[in-house]
């Protein structure tokens, strides 16, 4: 029989009922335009954007964060239960040679919604960390309650199919009471996984590796707009 705290804990984990709101028609946006602002459909907003090269011409792209505004009665919400769930979308736009920008994708999955981060974060909206970083988009997400659960998410752009691949993951799951931590790193360029498991030495309360493993894995080849946040082991296969 679940306690009131476990079920309060059930509930805020998060889910693939946590992912849904309003739809993008991606047909309605531009696919190419001046402003990254013009590429904004209606209800959302930018969040966040960060740039860097990501199809090597030497000219920085932007990754931009879209997020849902709030809801006409967000003040009602936020003073009884914190501020409303809200989805977050993934923009990512080339520069061209003429100074305007190209639509390069749009994943409306592979981000955490404001409040998917779990009891972890409380009544804080759950952050979403969008980076470019030696050429490919890196994602860093984290949630859950007593165990937090950290991914990191890369992807690169393939100019043959022209479309943002899924190249690697790492999700560590840890135990804030025990230490106890469980790491898997997969790469999928080179079909490797490594699995770390570790604890915390009372005695200088820094973590150290129990066990390592390493093994090969036949990964599925999956593109930016297929990964849904939380990221699970099913989407290996």
């Amino acid at each position: 029989m679940l306690t009131f705290l476990g079920l309060f804990f059930w509930f805020c984990l998060p889910g693939a009922e946590a992912q849904t709101g309003q739809k993008i028609d991606s047909a309605r946006l531009p696919s190419v335009a001046a402003t990254a602002r013009e590429f904004v459909p209606p209800g959302w907003l930018i969040e966040a954007q960060t740039e860097g090269d990501l199809n090597r011409d030497s000219i920085p792209d932007l990754a931009v964060t879209l997020v849902e505004k709030m809801p006409a009665d967000a003040d009602k919400s936020i003073s009884t239960g914190g501020p409303p769930e809200r989805g977050r979308a993934l923009l990512i736009l080339f520069n061209t040679p003429d100074g305007r920008l190209s639509r390069a994708a749009l994943a409306e999955k592979v981000l955490l919604c404001t409040r998917c981060g779990g009891a972890f974060f409380g009544g804080v909206e759950t952050p979403s960390n969008v980076e470019i970083n030696n050429g490919g988009i890196v994602i860093k997400q984290e949630y859950g309650s007593r165990e937090v659960t950290q991914e990191t998410l890369r992807f690169r752009y393939d100019p043959e199919p022209k479309r943002f691949v899924f190249i690697g993951v790492d999700v560590k799951s840890y135990d804030r009471l025990t230490g106890e931590s469980l790491m898997e790193s997969s790469n999928f360029l080179t079909s490797v996984k490594l699995t770390t498991k570790s604890k915390v030495n009372p005695k200088t309360d820094k973590e150290v590796a129990v066990s390592n493993t390493r093994q090969r894995v036949r990964f599925k080849k999956k593109f930016i707009e297929d990964v849904a946040a939380p990221y699970s082991e099913q989407e290996e296969k």
